[in-house]
């Protein structure tokens, strides 16, 4: 288990801190779950409990978050509200309205709650905020495999808000004692949110199917997939380094900003042969890419060409 994290606190301001702020319960046992309960426990949060549909998953990730809360409790949905004013409700998306409807249930009629999903506002927590309850999102813009991964990389991630004043306030200072002041906050109106978080999906998961897509066509090349995989990292990566640098239109490069049909058009008869949602996300990738190169000032001549090759169409 990675324990290379350090508290923003020491312990005794820890407890301190704790003392004066609303009790905490967690609900849900899995990667975030477990990440921002252990950092905002260390950073002072009075995380009192955590509950979870499995009692086994609930006391492993009670076991990881108690680290930095050594009294947290594993509870039922029904003891949560009278355990805890504030809840973080880190679970699947679907299963956020069933634990909003079981909080409610079980009588919690104040405070704040906030759920993790970056494709729901306030509004997948109805049934708590009719009952009187503050409701937002908290959604940690980065991917976690690993709880213990998860802790090492929210230092300086940037989280997305939406909702309630309240709740917004408290999110606001999980994510300054999360990240220790070194991340941020974007406030995201509840009708944006479907831009928002197709965003973040086009800044990670697509980023991952583009990788496998290199790796699936070097593999018709002949290259195996860990060697495929080790060859394309440093291109990616500096490819990511220069966009985050200086911007996607200047770190442009390739056949498609060049303007060179012979060569998307070798790409595209290539990709006859392979998956054929590789070839569409190729095609759709290198249409987008074309727009930039168009705002970079390629000729129209040069568009005109690319923009015909792409517009033909397989088989």
């Amino acid at each position: 288990m990675v324990e290379s994290f350090t508290l923003a606190l020491s312990g005794g301001s820890v407890a301190r801190v704790a003392q004066t702020r609303p009790p905490v319960a967690i609900v849900g046992a899995g990667a975030v779950a477990q990440a921002l309960g252990r950092l905002m426990a260390a950073g002072g949060e009075p995380v009192v409990a955590l509950a979870s549909r499995s009692r086994s998953h609930a006391a492993d990730a009670a076991r990881f978050i108690g680290v930095a809360a050594p009294s947290i409790q594993v509870v039922d949905y029904s003891d949560v509200p009278r355990l805890a004013t504030r809840v973080l409700i880190a679970v699947s998306d679907r299963g956020i309205e069933p634990v909003g409807e079981a909080l409610a249930a079980a009588g919690m009629r104040s405070g704040a709650a906030l759920h993790t999903c970056g494709a729901r506002g306030p509004d997948a927590l109805d049934a708590l905020r009719i009952a009187g309850v503050s409701c937002g999102m908290l959604h940690p813009l980065q991917t976690m495999m690993s709880a213990e991964q998860g802790v090492n990389s929210l230092a300086d991630v940037t989280f997305g808000l939406s909702g309630d004043r309240e709740a917004i306030a408290w999110a606001g200072e999980i994510v300054e004692m999360v990240t220790a002041g070194r991340g941020g906050a974007l406030h995201i109106e509840a009708d944006r949110l479907a831009y928002y978080h197709a965003g973040a999906v086009m800044a990670s998961n697509a980023v991952v199917a583009a990788l496998d897509a290199a790796v699936i066509l070097l593999a018709h090349a002949g290259v195996k997939r860990d060697a495929a995989l080790r060859a394309v990292g440093p291109l990616a990566r500096t490819s990511l380094d220069n966009a985050l640098g200086s911007g996607p239109r200047a770190a442009l490069t390739g056949p498609v900003a060049r303007g060179d049909a012979a060569t998307v058009a070798a790409h595209r008869e290539a990709l006859r042969a392979v998956d054929p949602t590789v070839a569409k996300l190729y095609e759709a990738a290198a249409g987008h890419l074309l727009q930039l190169a168009k705002q970079r000032g390629l000729s129209g001549d040069s568009v005109h060409a690319v923009e015909l090759v792409l517009g033909k169409r397989s088989g």
